[in-house]
């Protein structure tokens, strides 16, 4: 296989371009088919005009006319009207995936690291970076790209800076130099339905090396044009399809690492239960249907009518011939079977996507019962499931953070050192509701049965982002209460009377 250096340097861009294309060892996701299983109103239930045709209606009956004067019969044929049947589609795919999304990363991945003093900088830097950059819901955005569109990407460069190192110098005095960095980092991301199409470059040894982008851009005529984008360890090529593919000047991005971050699976989240989605639209249509035309009830006349008395609520009709008689026609017994099918359809899509259905009506009477440790066990399968998509998430955190380590360097030399030396391990944390109160309560016990220590205790109690300032704060606390209880006893002993301690005669 061709090196990314060989590749580079072919003249002809057309087959430059194809053999960047070729980097990818995997196949390219079908976005339009994605997004049609991801977009409701392009379900086949919506769209398939053939498979889910119009009910015909038949609005006059076939009748045959006797015309006296030519003594001839003729039959007029029925007329009908197409109606529009009950399509019913359901955003399935976005519930799961939602959820999914939320149980991965609703709470944000914990950093553990215990920086050295020279090390404080760096890690209040990369805690400032994900901030700035609004980090918590890029995961969000990541994650439910990754379950929906099968790949996503996350791009990083440099902007000029608007103040992010002033405002930080304020916390940390020595985080810079004589002069402020030029530049701040900024990401973007790429996916399937955002218009992109990805092409990662491995090489033998199924390392990213180089990562290619093709999307399309409109130009002030409202023209489109496709672009085709490759990042390298060290620069950016970029090229533009108008008249056959011409080059735009290349740059160095500044980075000791490839700047993009990407991720893959095989197939859709949800691929796996496409079929029973459809299956559950189909079902819930049709019954629609059935309702629409045979819910109320039908009158039948057996006899000839005589007269019709009354009005509306004591209308009367009288019959009268052989079995006259008169009654509706009703079903028989409910729908149960129909039930059952949408019961246990429903069930299977969310079982087999470990999922749970999260709802007022699911949750009801609940009370306080899904909290803690009872909100763990009734979510098991589902904080298992966040387990399963660590392997694979987890590691795409993990190389985030590797690289704006080693970014933040780059552009702020006085942090160069620490980030060859500083450890930060990501860890995926899965949502849970925590009691507050039962987190307190052990760590009041652990610290004071000595089993931990009182700094590990202020962190399990939630107060991480404050540690050092709430154990400074807790020990001027404990030294405040030591003086007033030694003033409390040096003023009983002052004011104990002389004859008590005399001896009984």
């Amino acid at each position: 296989m061709r090196t990314i250096d060989e590749v580079l340097r072919i003249e002809d861009i057309d087959q430059k371009i194809a053999y960047l294309k070729k980097g990818r060892k995997t196949e390219l996701p079908d976005a339009v088919k994605l997004y049609n299983d991801w977009n409701p109103n392009r379900h086949e239930i919506i769209t398939d005009k053939e498979k889910y045709p119009k009910i015909k209606i038949t609005v006059e009956k076939e009748k045959e006319v006797y015309d006296e004067k030519t003594g001839k019969t003729t039959t007029i044929p029925k007329k009908t009207k197409d109606v529009e049947p009950n399509r019913i589609a359901l955003p399935i795919e976005q519930d799961i995936v939602n959820i999914q999304t939320a149980f991965t990363v609703g709470t944000e991945p914990k950093m553990n690291c215990e920086p050295e003093e020279s090390e404080q900088g760096l890690f209040s830097a990369l805690k400032k970076v994900l901030e700035k950059n609004k980090i918590k819901y890029q995961n969000k955005r990541i994650v439910r790209s990754w379950l929906s569109e099968q790949e996503c990407a996350e791009y990083w460069y440099v902007v000029k800076d608007d103040g992010f190192w002033a405002k930080l110098k304020r916390r940390i005095g020595n985080i810079f130099g004589a002069s402020a960095p030029e530049y701040r980092l900024k990401s973007v991301i790429w996916s399937p339905f955002r218009g992109d199409k990805l092409y990662p470059f491995f090489d033998d040894s199924n390392n990213l090396v180089a990562f290619s982008r093709e999307y399309k851009k409109k130009d002030l005529d409202d023209m489109e044009i496709t672009c085709f984008m490759t990042i390298t360890a060290d620069s950016v090529y970029q090229w533009e399809l108008t008249d056959g593919w011409k080059p735009i000047p290349s740059f160095k991005h500044g980075f000791k690492k490839l700047p993009v971050l990407y991720c893959y699976r095989p197939e859709a989240y949800c691929e796996k239960i496409k079929t029973l989605r459809v299956r559950l639209e189909k079902l819930m249509s049709n019954y629609a249907d059935c309702i629409d035309y045979h819910f109320f009830p039908i009158l039948m006349l057996f006899g000839d009518v005589q007269n019709f008395s009354g009005e509306f609520k004591n209308r009367v009709v009288e019959l009268t011939g052989e079995g006259a008689n008169a009654q509706y026609l009703t079903w028989n017994q409910a729908s149960d079977t129909v039930k059952l099918e949408l019961d246990s359809l429903i069930e299977k899509i969310y079982s087999m996507t470990n999922t749970p259905r999260i709802s007022f009506e699911n949750l009801k009477g609940s009370g306080n019962a899904l909290s803690g440790v009872a909100f763990d066990y009734v979510f098991l399968s589902t904080h298992l499931n966040v387990e399963n998509l660590a392997e694979v998430i987890g590691e795409f955190m993990q190389r985030r953070v590797n690289f704006l380590v080693s970014a933040l360097g780059s552009i702020n030399s006085s942090l160069e050192k620490a980030s060859e030396t500083i450890d930060i391990d990501v860890e995926i944390e899965p949502y849970r509701l925590d009691n507050i109160d039962d987190r307190v309560s052990t760590a009041v016990k652990a610290v004071s049965g000595n089993v931990w220590s009182q700094k590990h205790g202020v962190l399990f109690a939630g107060n991480a982002d404050r540690l050092e300032e709430e154990l400074q704060q807790i020990k001027e606390e404990q030294e405040e209460k030591q003086r007033m209880e030694i003033e409390k006893q040096s003023k009983m002993s002052q004011n104990k009377p002389q004859n008590e301690n005399r001896p009984v005669v």
